[in-house]
């Protein structure tokens, strides 16, 4: 009897490649991506500001809470997970004065890394017990 033992096995997850924009006249852009369709007008230009900070390594963490907020919400769940992955290993991702930001996309890892899990369960067919 498994009364207590609710939690799903960690399974190894794969996260998908961080989207990089392109740079254009007018700064950075995602057209012609699948991802640009997902998201409205607005969102989509932070988001393309957000991923060239994220290519370009810059150490501010609000830059990589955001842009993993706005992939989560249009369900790339696993270039979300790449963005936790980034901003982990950066090294001021140990800075005392980012501790409260890197405990919370840590959190926000392992939420992801959950869903992709379960996700993934969800779509592995089921093995019978013969």
């Amino acid at each position: 009897m498994s009364l207590f033992r609710r939690r799903v096995t960690a399974a190894d997850v794969e996260a998908a490649p961080i989207p990089v924009p392109l740079p254009s006249i007018d700064g950075w852009t995602l057209a012609g991506t699948p991802l640009a369709a997902k998201l409205p007008k607005s969102d989509l230009r932070e988001l393309e500001t957000l991923l060239h900070g994220i290519h370009v390594q810059a150490d501010t963490p609000y830059t990589y809470e955001r842009a993993a907020v706005l992939l989560e919400r249009v369900g790339e769940l696993g270039a979300a997970l790449s963005v936790c992955a980034a901003w982990a290993a950066l090294p001021a991702a140990r800075w005392p004065e980012y501790v409260h930001h890197s405990r919370s996309l840590d959190k926000r890892r392992s939420r992801l890394r959950s869903r992709l899990a379960a996700a993934g369960a969800a779509t592995s067919p089921a093995v019978s017990a013969s």
